[in-house]
């Protein structure tokens, strides 16, 4: 069998997200602040955890646009701190565009841009991601052929959505494709169901579902998913 398409996750595949989404979520507060102070009294980041629970079950059609949901959000929130409709939407935008700044400062894991820059010559290769990372900011966009969200499909991992997306873009059949992910479910379960052929990278060290069927390769540093191409 010969390998055609690798498609990657990216959060917590090739890089450790969550310190990531503390540092942005910061950020975020201290923009909020610069341009509401009050809200620094009146408020607390709690707050916000309250309206996206509220925005989310008043807008369902947002629950995976992550960016959306984020810009709805920050819009209701400075709708609460008596902005009217244009000023809200503006700060929300200015808001959301620092959170994604610092979203997108990410450290990649030991051995990551090697391993993109080295597959390009012989695969296609294909990001399929749940969150809102941008490669382009990240400076990774020329290492993919392509890049499918949650943002641009019509639905997120585990639904079959992004994988049929990425065949169609590289015109491969499951089985020459490879799947590179650290979610048990939303990617490995997911993939396998599709005819891909798997591997779990479980840099961060999380324990394996015992419900889940186990990926066809485990890896805990990507060198040794360049080991296991080269076999």
């Amino acid at each position: 069998m010969t390998l055609k398409l690798i498609t990657f996750d990216l959060d917590n595949t090739l890089w450790h997200t969550d310190p990531v989404i503390v540092k942005a979520d910061q950020v975020q507060w201290q923009s909020i602040v610069s341009l509401c102070p009050e809200a620094k009294t009146l408020y607390t980041a709690d707050t916000l955890k309250q309206l996206t629970v509220k925005v989310a079950n008043e807008k369902p059609e947002l629950k995976h646009k992550l960016s959306l949901l984020r810009q709805e959000i920050l819009y209701q929130f400075f709708i609460q701190c008596g902005f009217n409709k244009a000023q809200a939407d503006h700060h929300s935008q200015q808001v959301f565009a620092d959170f994604l700044n610092a979203r997108n400062q990410v450290e990649l894991f030991p051995g990551a841009l090697e391993l993109l820059q080295t597959l390009q010559s012989n695969y296609q290769v294909i990001a399929l991601s749940n969150g809102n990372a941008d490669l382009t900011k990240i400076g990774l966009d020329s290492l993919f052929n392509a890049h499918y969200h949650a943002e641009n499909v019509a639905r997120p991992k585990p639904y079959k959505d992004m994988f049929i997306a990425a065949l169609d873009h590289a015109k491969v059949k499951p089985e020459h494709s490879l799947h590179i992910g650290d979610h048990p479910e939303q990617d490995i379960a997911a993939a396998k169901k599709m005819g891909f052929n798997t591997a779990w990278v479980n840099i961060i060290e999380q324990a394996w579902p015992h419900h889940v069927d186990k990926a066809d390769h485990d890896i805990s540093h990507l060198k040794q998913l360049s080991d296991l191409l080269d076999t």
